[in-house]
């Protein structure tokens, strides 16, 4: 596996696309809003469109060049955690979140972030930018350290129902973007299960692991929950419900190690409280590591657009890694290769389908 730290490289990626269009950001989205978004929108020293208000937002925009870089669009309306998905679409088409979907899809930016509603935005992305045309749902790719660098964990919450055809998807998606973004050759994919055996699992996914082991894919079978974090996959699949226990799970635990081990190095004495000052340096490169803040977001895979999912807890340094995200997506060809990935293996799947149908020829007698 391809070892690189994804933080890092999505600066190099974000670096060279400084010329390009600006990243649209729903300021208003989030426990934070809009201070820490704005905060992290200016640490990022990217062109980005601030929506939500103005009166709140501009006051916040302090320092050089600051204003040059930074644009706002002035709306009052707010998605809040309680909205329900669709109706926030509907009702509230003048949100700061709406709005800065719309922004992608008119061309006035290359990418959108949001830390709001979840299921507001996903509803707002899908139903604005539209989905590929084999994808009935999207999915939430986030990253997962491991001790090589990341696998891809999909789908993350964006839907929570999902059917044997929408994992399927999910594994095409997930192996593309792997490739593209993190050009790892051949994408190692495991389908999340509570065991091993090919008879493990929900009905969907024991029929998705059936349909896996032939779809041409790297497919290396059912994973664990214990899996999460190795280094034995790049690509995990299994449908929201599953994967957002999953990955809450997994931030819970990092959470746990990190509070234990600086709670440890404050009770620290004598020679030991000098140990931990020589050891610093290391313990801050493992918090980078596994803190879910320095990834940022996800993207939201299916849409026809360069969607990044934040955490609605994002402080300013979770808020500034997920707009750099959406920078480094919108400098790639990840979507026509997503778009193309698709096309193919369905026209794949669709043949292999009509061969097993076709009748035999009759032997002569």
């Amino acid at each position: 596996m391809l070892s690189f730290d994804f933080p890092r490289m999505a600066g190099v990626i974000f670096a060279m696309s400084e010329n390009g269009l600006p990243i649209a950001v729903d300021a208003m989205g989030g426990d934070h809003a809009p201070d820490e978004v704005v905060a992290g929108a200016i640490d990022t020293g990217h062109r980005v469109i601030l929506v939500g208000d103005e009166n709140r937002i501009t006051p916040l925009l302090s320092g050089p060049g600051v204003k040059d870089r930074i644009e706002v669009v002035h709306t009052t309306t707010v998605v809040s955690g309680d909205d329900p998905p669709f109706q926030a679409f509907r009702s509230k088409k003048d949100s700061s979140m709406m709005t800065s979907i719309r922004l992608v899809k008119e061309g006035r930016a290359s990418g959108v972030m949001s830390p709001g509603n979840t299921g507001a935005f996903m509803a707002g992305a899908t139903m604005i930018l539209g989905r590929f045309p084999e994808v009935s749902r999207p999915a939430a790719a986030i990253p997962i350290p491991t001790p090589d660098g990341q696998m891809l964990l999909l789908d993350a919450g964006a839907s929570t129902d999902c059917t044997t055809s929408d994992l399927l998807n999910f594994a095409v998606m997930g192996s593309t973007y792997v490739k593209v973004i993190w050009g790892v050759g051949n994408p190692r994919i495991g389908l999340l299960s509570i065991g091993e055996e090919e008879s493990k699992g929900t009905k969907q996914a024991r029929e998705a692991h059936k349909f896996l082991k032939t779809s041409g894919l790297n497919f290396i079978g059912n994973v664990e929950g214990s899996d999460l974090g190795s280094s034995g996959t790049d690509v995990i699949v299994t449908d929201g419900f599953t994967g957002n226990v999953a990955l809450k799970a997994v931030e819970g635990i990092s959470s746990l190690i990190m509070n234990v081990v600086r709670d440890e190095l404050g009770l620290t004495r004598g020679l030991q409280r000098m140990a931990s000052a020589i050891l610093y340096p290391v313990f801050k490169r493992i918090k980078g590591r596994l803190d879910w803040q320095e990834y940022g977001g996800g993207a939201l895979l299916g849409v026809r657009g360069n969607v990044v999912i934040a955490h609605g807890k994002s402080n300013r340094r979770a808020i500034s890694s997920a707009i750099k995200l959406a920078a480094s997506l919108s400098s790639t060809h990840y979507l026509e290769a997503l778009e193309k990935g698709l096309r193919e293996f369905h026209k794949v799947t669709k043949e292999a389908d009509k061969v097993k149908k076709e009748p035999e020829p009759a032997q002569p007698e």
